[in-house]
């Protein structure tokens, strides 16, 4: 009792304890769950009107579309400024795949399966299918139905074995992003196609199209530039400036970006690097005078290029021809020559008369095979070939459709840098249309030679070259001195007063865009762009190196730009100079007017210049020959009386007083239909260019943009 009492009296502060306590429990849930959650929004790259792309999602993208990259370009890396582009490229693609899956759906277009069948095994095959190697005839190179169904029942089939399941299911799971991308490409037909008819031409713009094309006219003109006026002379307010940027400010708009200074410092070999190559290359023509074996200097200096080949006099540069020409024998050693930062050393090896091409077939034979099995293989092959079976058709087979096997005209060179010193001999002196098989340092190939030119004399000539690079000792100095600049200049201002008598130069107001690929054509400077965009006003970057180690680069940031129109102060300047050419244009009109002057030739004195002629003029031309863009007289010429002073007139650049010498107009009858036809060609041309702009569905949309962030 003394204890229920005890609770009783003090059930409010266990009221209190026990909901302290379950909104510590509960929060603290909640707060474990809302960082799950920020974690989570954290990793989407884009959110599209709430519609997400996660991160992980987008780099698995990403890596497939490189990897395939890779190998369809011989296994070769891509540049960082080229994966950088592939990333840009699926990004896009994914976003605009939200927002036309969301219109189709307010639409109402949907691909049914019926459609979807026929897409895939109907009559109405998708030209997606089409394309895919797999599905072709090795021989036609055609599309083969059967070989789509019969891939099609093996993916449905269950009957294999733990290994192939597991290829099966690599297999199915390519299959399921093509069905969604057959599925994509049949909505966007629709969507676009809707569309386009949904723009239609009528009576009245076939009208003007025949309008606009009907006068043609040649006239003579002089012209006269605004800027013989001094700029001192009009004035131009604050007031006009913020008048004609309300008036115009439609026309300024921008995507969200950053104003930048950039200092670029190019990393040049010093004196010294230069005299190192140069004792080096001492010491080389001595080795190359003594030597009869180069092969084994070339094995000890690992950065030398040589290219072991005989050539044809024409295929000689100017320092290998005057090496054989003033009677230097055999084992001549030329002077060191300096071409772009690359020093070129010859030695006259010999000569002798052989062809100069060979036209060849050659395929790969699969080498991860037993040796017996290659060579039962290998001794097949040639039989196949022997009894007349093209060898085109042997390459396809024996490569699934891949290659046919025609290398076609290859010289000595040639053979070299695509195979190996080994392939070229063996190949050189192979039979004329007898195959053969030939190991190289990258496989096992059946060649066979069809043709080759006549002998004609051939030089070899050792070209060693050793390019002059900035050596570690210059770089550390270089970046010692870059850094000291930096360090000791905290602002903006202070890096733009004191960049030049520093010996660096600066670049101003350099305008970015959130997804620049680079800066000013330097590669690998996208890591410059992702720092500006994750940086605050005011803020200067590290030292950035860039483009294979052949720049160090620093940017500060002036200011980030947002999207929508600019700001009056980034364009016054613009259309400040707008307001004076206007107003220049006004008093150099009103100048010729007070001088009543009524002819070309008193006007061309007038305004000091010379007439100038142009001919076939329409409202519709782009072009003015000798002129340029001038919309001013594409509506004025063809009005203008013949024979007769037009003018002056203000044109974007200059004033211009015509005389028109002929009038050209057209006597083909206006034919309804066929400038409906000629209107509809143009409107499709126009139509064609709104789909294909990545801004076609962004419009008024909502985009949130993380990638910066990330890439």
């Amino acid at each position: 009792m003394t204890i229920l009492k005890k609770i009783r009296n003090k059930s409010l502060l266990l009221v209190m304890v026990v909901g302290v306590a379950l909104f510590s429990f509960i929060i603290g849930d909640f707060l474990r769950s809302g960082s799950a959650f920020i974690n989570q929004k954290k990793e989407n790259i884009v959110v599209i009107n709430g519609e997400a792309i996660n991160c992980q999602d987008y780099q698995t993208r990403v890596e497939d579309y490189i990897n395939n990259a890779i190998r369809n370009n011989n296994n070769q890396p891509l540049t960082d400024d080229e994966q950088y582009q592939i990333k840009q490229m699926i990004l896009n693609e994914m976003i605009d795949d939200i927002l036309l899956f969301k219109e189709a759906k307010k639409l109402g277009l949907v691909v049914s399966k019926e459609e979807y069948k026929d897409l895939v095994m109907g009559d109405n095959i998708s030209p997606l299918l089409q394309q895919i190697p797999s599905f072709r005839n090795p021989k036609t190179k055609k599309f083969d139905k059967t070989a789509l169904l019969h891939f099609l029942q093996n993916i449905e089939n269950e009957d294999y074995s733990t290994e192939q399941s597991s290829r099966l299911m690599s297999i199915k799971k390519a299959w399921l992003a093509i069905e969604k991308q057959i599925i994509k490409e049949q909505l966007k037909k629709k969507f676009n196609t809707l569309f386009t008819y949904s723009i239609l031409t009528n009576v009245l713009e076939a009208r003007a199209f025949y309008e606009e094309k009907k006068i043609n006219v040649d006239f003579d003109y002089v012209a006269q530039s605004y800027n013989s006026i001094p700029d001192r002379e009009v004035n131009v307010s604050d007031i006009e400036i913020q008048k004609r940027y309300n008036e115009c400010k439609n026309l300024y708009r921008q995507k969200e970006g950053a104003l930048v200074d950039f200092i670029a410092l190019n990393i040049v070999p010093s004196k010294k690097d230069y005299q190192m190559i140069e004792n080096k290359l001492k010491e080389l023509k001595k080795q190359l005078e003594s030597s009869k074996n180069i092969a084994e200097i070339i094995q000890s200096n690992p950065d030398i290029l040589y290219t072991n080949a005989y050539i044809t006099y024409n295929n000689l540069n100017e320092s290998q021809k005057f090496l054989i020409e003033k009677n230097h024998a055999v084992g001549t050693v030329g002077i060191p020559i300096l071409v772009n930062q690359t020093f070129n050393l010859y030695k006259f090896e010999g000569m002798k008369t052989a062809p100069d091409s060979i036209k060849l077939n050659a395929v790969m034979i699969p080498s991860s095979m037993e040796e017996i099995k290659l060579k039962h293989l290998s001794d097949s092959l040639i039989q196949v070939v022997k009894k007349g079976t093209p060898f085109s058709d042997m390459a396809s087979t024996l490569s699934k459709g891949k290659t046919t096997g025609e290398l076609g005209w290859m010289t000595e060179s040639q053979l070299i840098s695509r195979l190996d010193i080994q392939f070229k001999d063996k190949i050189l002196t192979a039979k004329i249309n007898e195959p053969v098989v030939i190991k190289s340092n990258i496989g096992i190939f059946l060649v066979q030679v069809l043709e080759k030119t006549k002998p004609i004399k051939k030089y070899k000539i050792a070209n060693i070259q050793i390019q002059v690079v900035p050596s570690q000792e210059t770089k550390t100095r270089l970046y010692n001195r870059f850094i000291q600049f930096i360090s000791s200049n905290h602002s903006i201002a202070d890096l733009r007063e004191n960049a030049k008598s520093s010996g660096f130069s600066i670049q101003t107001d350099v305008e970015i865009s959130k997804d620049q690929i680079n800066i000013n054509h330097i590669q690998n400077t996208r890591q410059i762009v992702q720092w500006i965009f994750n940086n605050k006003k005011g803020a200067i970057s590290d030292i950035f190196e860039c483009q294979n180690s052949e720049y160090f680069a620093v940017v500060a940031i002036k200011e980030h730009l947002r999207e929508g129109f600019r700001p009056l102060k980034s364009i016054s300047s613009v259309l400040k100079r707008n307001l004076i050419n206007e107003k220049k244009a006004l008093k150099l009109i009103s100048d010729l007017k007070v001088k009543k002057l009524n002819t070309l030739k008193q006007y061309a004195e007038a305004m000091n210049t010379t007439p100038q002629s142009v001919q076939s003029v329409n409202f519709a031309t782009s072009y003015i020959s000798g002129i340029g863009k001038e919309p001013i007289l594409n509506v004025k010429v063809p009005e203008a009386p013949i024979n007769q002073i037009s003018g002056p007139y203000a044109g974007k650049n200059k004033i211009y007083v015509l005389y028109i010498t002929n009038k050209n107009i057209s006597k083909e009858p206006y034919d309804t239909k066929c400038f409906l036809k000629q209107a509809q060609i143009q409107n499709m041309r126009w139509i064609c260019q709104i789909i294909q702009s990545p801004e076609f569905l962004r419009e008024n949309i909502k985009i949130d943009n993380y990638f910066n962030r990330f890439f």
